[in-house]
């Protein structure tokens, strides 16, 4: 009888010490899921901002090669004068403030020589067209992109300033 007791004591707590392992592991489960839910919708909603986005078409290669862009817009390029990674044209209902994009003036022998001359990573690919419409959040066509690069964060802020961040992680650490 003694023995039983002994085991019934053991048993009874060794089912108890399991009870409250399980309560305390699945409240450790429940504060993880709540903060992994909680880091989830703050990305969520930081990624839901006002992002434009690229949207590839062979005719704005096409008017970047022939010269004859949208006069309207405003241009700029990222990178050397002789040798740019990307051009943009922005509509000058938009402005850009930026110290790493320069203007240039469109259809000129200047931005002729930059289209000739733009970066190409002939490993990566370089027969895919460089020309993109520049869309804003709404879908709305608001400028013209060309280059090899292929994504860049496009985010639009309240007062009509564009942001242009192009990936460059490919280009290596010489363009830094």
């Amino acid at each position: 009888m003694h023995i039983q007791m002994e085991l019934h004591r053991y048993y009874r707590g060794f089912v108890m010490h399991r009870i409250s392992t399980e309560n305390k592991n699945d409240r450790h489960l429940r504060h993880w899921a709540t903060i992994l839910a909680l880091i989830l919708s703050v990305v969520a909603v930081g990624c839901a901002g006002s992002y434009g986005r690229l949207q590839r078409d062979p005719q704005v290669t096409k008017a970047f090669d022939d010269n004859t862009v949208n006069p309207e817009y405003q241009y700029f390029y990222y990178g050397r004068s002789n040798q740019p990674y990307i051009i943009v044209g922005i509509d000058r209902s938009y402005y850009m403030k930026s110290r790493v994009w320069r203007e240039v003036e469109p259809n000129s022998d200047q931005f002729k020589e930059m289209v000739y001359w733009i970066w190409t990573d002939i490993l990566y690919a370089p027969y895919y067209d460089k020309g993109a419409h520049i869309l804003d959040p709404q879908g709305n066509r608001v400028g013209l992109w060309y280059s090899h690069i292929w994504w860049a964060a496009i985010r639009f802020s309240d007062d009509n300033r564009v942001e242009i961040m192009p990936d460059i992680n490919g280009l290596g650490d010489w363009v830094k």
